[in-house]
């Protein structure tokens, strides 16, 4: 087939699926019936095409856009409808003929705007670069996530906790002209990794981030770089800046303690029962030994024997210690409602480096939201995908970042 031929053909699946898209949101199974190929007739009758857009305009609600997307076998073309609600998208085959053949839902399949993937020595990394709008050089900040699975949205989907904090920030940061980078950490959401999580140890974090910093510094779109890391992601961070050089560093709810200690800070205060179990069992994975007897429930997600090897290597740093390492400008930033790293840890940071600038926010959470006091009402914040930033973190991290020459 010719290059006009095969456009020309194109151009009319177009006006297919453009009518597909009027029939749905009309109403009008019917007519979708009559879109299809005769083969697509004797899969689905006129009932069965009813019953489907009933169920998802009942679940996801009318099309709001629809798109060529890739040709398929034997000459056909593909198209992708978005619902009005977020969640799986519609996709639509018509063959060359330009009858429907079928469709369907799924999940999303084409790259998500600023998609970049940065390849290391044993890993695959995929994250987001998002980037204003306008011309010129702008700053840029690598947003380094915390502890388990958390993606680069900041969501931990395992356990359906869906904050979607490092995607606000991305968004806020935009508006303020300031790019970002955020990723998937390895084996987590889309990034891959050659070792398995038996294997995988601090420093593999620390190479990934470092790796991230060269990927920023290839492009020459940025005037300057810093690294916002959350948490664990402030370790991380720290140790990142001591390798390869950046302009600056954020530290968001990091840890001011040996992470060991904080560990059995945190077992104390929520289950005070259990202390006496967990402290020994912290002190051997630190020591390098393996612990092989079978644990409580609870305990298995924090030193099963696939994460022990990580764990050692990382209750072998002192936050203290690799912040006053540091010679580039230094932003220390806590919630007085963290219900996971405290004040202290901020204080300790500060004693370490005290040329860093320390800013406390009142009534800010773990999650850099707005979170009570109570240890119950605070932790259900974590599930609230949208609750804003807290009002004063953004201001507060622009603010240090505009003040770097």
């Amino acid at each position: 087939m010719t290059g006009l031929a095969i456009a020309q053909n194109h151009k009319v699946n177009d006006a297919q699926a453009a009518k597909f898209e009027k029939y749905y949101n009309d109403g009008r199974p019917d007519s979708i019936y009559t879109l299809l190929s005769e083969a697509g007739k004797a899969k689905v009758p006129l009932a069965g095409v009813s019953s489907a857009l009933v169920q998802l305009k009942g679940a996801l609600g009318k099309l709001v856009s629809q798109e060529y997307y890739k040709p398929i076998p034997n000459g056909g073309d593909s198209y992708i409808a978005v619902f009005e609600k977020s969640g799986p998208v519609l996709y639509l085959s018509f063959n060359k003929e330009n009858k429907l053949t079928g469709f369907f839902t799924n999940v999303d399949e084409r790259p998500a705007p600023g998609s970049v993937t940065i390849k290391t020595a044993d890993a695959e990394l995929k994250g987001t670069l998002t980037v204003p709008d306008g011309a010129g050089k702008v700053p840029v900040v690598l947003i380094i996530a915390g502890s388990g699975p958390t993606d680069r949205n900041g969501n931990t989907m395992s356990l359906d906790m869906k904050p979607n904090t490092y995607l606000m920030m991305a968004d806020a940061f935009k508006t303020a002209h300031i790019a970002t980078l955020r990723y998937d950490k390895r084996m987590i959401g889309q990034s891959t990794a050659t070792k398995d999580q038996s294997q995988t140890t601090f420093e593999d974090m620390i190479n990934d981030a470092v790796a991230c910093i060269k990927f920023l510094k290839a492009d020459d779109h940025f005037s300057k770089i810093i690294i916002a890391g959350h948490s664990e992601g402030s370790l991380i961070g720290m140790i990142a800046c001591q390798r390869e050089r950046v302009d600056g560093f954020i530290s968001l709810a990091g840890a001011g303690f040996p992470v060991d200690d904080i560990l059995k800070r945190q077992i104390k205060a929520n289950t005070p029962l259990s202390y006496n179990k967990a402290a020994p069992i912290i002190d051997s994975i630190k020591a390098g030994q393996k612990i092989q007897q079978k644990l409580d429930p609870g305990f298995e997600n924090l030193f099963g024997t696939s994460l022990q090897t990580y764990m050692h290597s990382l209750f072998q740093y002192k936050p203290a210690v690799e912040i006053a390492k540091l010679t580039v400008p230094t932003l220390i930033v806590q919630g007085s409602t963290d219900i996971q790293v405290g004040l202290q840890d901020a204080f300790s940071l500060n004693t370490a480096k005290r040329d860093a600038k320390v800013q406390i926010i009142d009534g800010m959470s773990h999650i850099l939201k707005a979170g009570a006091a109570d240890r119950q009402q605070n932790a259900a914040t974590y599930f609230k995908s949208d609750l804003p930033l807290h009002p004063e973190l953004m201001p507060t991290l622009v603010s240090f970042i505009r003040s770097i020459k």
